[in-house]
């Protein structure tokens, strides 16, 4: 049975605790992973037990409106066994943390505000154990217990992102793939 996305998301966004452990069963078919929001523009992360039995990882865009949040779209992928396994050290990983995904949705053209762009746009990441949080911009973003993490931004520029270790302590900023439209 599929989850309700909009409703899913909202709750992370309305402050439900994302999951610290990302463990699917027959009877747990899917769990929130990661949320964060910058002003009107939000992503949602779950993983999800397939069809198959092998774990996927959705990715869902949103924009927030009069009427409230509103789910743009987003996306899937199968075969993410990678987000069961123990979190890699930073020595192992060679870096704070790396880029396993990216995505964007168009947003409502007349929701724009000064400076926003007509994009949703996001990356998805995976954080060495030693990894506690990121720092974008000037917002923190938690990276739970799986190692796991997702960062938005609804401006043209993707936002400076680096990686905090337990207290607050900078370990580097995140690397990235070569991505268009970033």
């Amino acid at each position: 049975m599929a989850y309700a996305a909009l409703e899913e998301s909202i709750r992370l966004l309305e402050g439900a605790p994302p999951s610290e452990v990302a463990r699917l069963s027959r009877r747990v078919r899917h769990v929130a992973l990661a949320a964060d929001r910058d002003g009107h523009v939000a992503v949602t992360m779950f993983l999800r037990r397939g069809i198959s039995g092998d774990p996927c990882l959705d990715t869902h865009g949103l924009e927030l409106a009069d009427t409230g949040w509103r789910l743009l779209g987003g996306g899937g992928a199968e075969g993410q066994e990678f987000i069961l396994a123990a979190r890699p050290q930073l020595k192992t990983l060679d870096a704070a943390a790396v880029e396993i995904g990216s995505g964007s949705v168009a947003r409502h053209a007349d929701r724009l505000m000064r400076g926003e762009s007509g994009w949703v746009r996001w990356v998805e990441v995976r954080a060495a154990v030693e990894v506690a949080g990121l720092q974008v911009n000037e917002r923190s973003v938690p990276v739970h217990d799986h190692g796991v993490a997702v960062v938005v931004w609804g401006t043209e520029r993707m936002p400076n992102i680096a990686a905090l270790g337990a207290h607050g302590s900078p370990l580097g900023p995140v690397q990235f793939r070569d991505s268009p439209g970033y």
